[in-house]
């Protein structure tokens, strides 16, 4: 019998099988032979690859952590001192810090008892590159995350493919706040970027400035009528994507953009629920919100056809002290959510994950691996974890992410050899 080759191979299967592989793998690929690098750069392989890997990653979800070493640095050589005199508010603000401390430091040790491995999940991290410092995480799409710094200037970072594109907006000068969101219009196959900018302090009336990524162009246009200005937040998204319309947490309201016809709508929380004890999440393909209803918490989700909300389930994190809560960020997929426990709301305590199907909450421990990042001497490791302790200054973010070969017009190479998921 005479030996096959993979050239030998249909075309067809060949494909079928590549679409299965990671970016990694593909990367590699691209280099064996030219019909391989030809079929692995087609538009429409690239969009197979994306609707395989976000089919794969509701079982086999990824979180991302974006570590800013940048910021770890400052914060390894902030001073960090108290007063010898401390007046009756600072002594509250420190009685405070140790109630924090005594909680970081169970949550340390409970974290280091747990076992990850048979978690459903998989954990990467990558540092944010030079080129992205001091900015702030926007949003991801398609593998595209979105990064925005002084409010005109915006990066679309591919980390899975090492490429980037750092796009120039218009710079609203005389504005005291602005908005970003970032999403895919599949219609079209257009990446866009929604700016809300606020002239006034009390303005509740942005204009809306859409800017078209591919095309590279822009339009600007009267945005809704709002209850409050939205603001970004890091480091949780400031918007979300499902089904091609972004989602802002307005305060009392969703405020919504359709990517497609570029359209706002505004969708009122339900009146039965009182305090937000989530961010604005995607949900199964709903909009979700976790609310305190009643005496219990509860995850709603919202269905844009029958424009109504629906109370799916109840949470149960299992926290007895009242002075400690639990705030979701994100779901990931194969039942867990991401989010934080805090003290008080306010003060970080720690990262968990909660498996909502089994009612079960994990302590996720990686804050540690940012004090061993730069833990270049025993001092700077004591400055580090002290104010990563004491400091309300995030370091990173973290989010559900889908490795992808996306590249837009005007990639080039971020060049960091440090660029690369873990």
């Amino acid at each position: 019998m005479a030996t096959k080759h993979l050239g030998d191979l249909p075309e067809g299967l060949i494909t079928k099988v590549l679409i299965r592989l990671p970016v990694k793998s593909l990367l590699i690929c691209k280099c064996v032979c030219k019909p391989w690098l030809s079929t692995i750069s087609n538009p429409n392989f690239v969009k197979s690859h994306i609707h395989h890997s976000i089919t794969t990653c509701r079982n086999d979800p990824i979180l991302l952590n974006i570590i800013n070493v940048p910021q770890l640095a400052f914060l390894a050589i902030e001073p960090h001192e108290y007063s010898p005199y401390p007046t009756p508010a600072e002594l509250q603000q420190q009685q405070l810090q140790r109630r924090r401390r005594h909680l970081i430091n169970q949550a340390l040790d409970d974290a280091n008892r747990q076992d990850l491995s048979e978690s459903p999940l998989q954990f990467g991290r990558v540092a944010l590159p030079g080129p992205f410092q001091m900015t702030h995480f926007i949003g991801c799409c398609n593998g595209i995350i979105c990064l925005s710094s002084y409010n005109y200037v915006v990066n679309l970072w591919n980390p899975s493919i090492k490429m980037f594109r750092k796009l120039h907006l218009p710079n609203p000068r005389r504005s005291v706040a602005v908005t970003v969101g970032f999403g895919y219009d599949s219609i079209s196959d257009e990446y866009k970027i929604l700016r809300l900018v606020y002239m006034n302090e009390n303005d509740v009336v942005p204009i809306a400035n859409v800017y078209h990524v591919n095309e590279d162009s822009s339009r600007q246009f009267q945005g809704p009528t709002l209850t409050t200005q939205i603001y970004n937040f890091w480091p949780s998204p400031s918007n979300i994507v499902v089904n091609g319309v972004l989602y802002f947490d307005g305060g009392d309201q969703l405020v919504t953009f359709d990517l497609h016809d570029e359209v706002f709508g505004l969708v009122p929380f339900p009146n039965s629920v009182q305090r937000k004890r989530s961010d604005v999440m995607d949900f199964e393909g709903y909009v979700a919100v976790v609310f305190e209803s009643g005496t219990g918490v509860d995850l709603w989700t919202f269905d844009k056809v029958e424009f109504a909300w629906t109370k799916k389930f109840s949470i149960d994190y299992g926290i007895d002290d009242l002075d400690v809560e639990i705030k979701l960020s994100c779901y990931l997929g194969a039942k867990q959510f991401y989010g934080e426990k805090s003290l008080y709301g306010n003060y970080f305590v720690h990262e968990i994950l909660y498996d909502y199907e089994k009612k079960e909450t994990k302590y996720y421990g990686l804050r540690e691996e940012y004090v061993n990042i730069y833990a270049a001497s025993e001092e700077s490791e004591m400055h580090v974890r002290a104010m990563l302790e004491d400091s309300i200054v995030p370091v990173h973010a973290a989010f559900r992410f889908t490795e992808t070969l996306v590249s837009l017009s005007g990639f080039e190479p971020v060049g960091d050899a440090t660029n690369q998921i873990l």
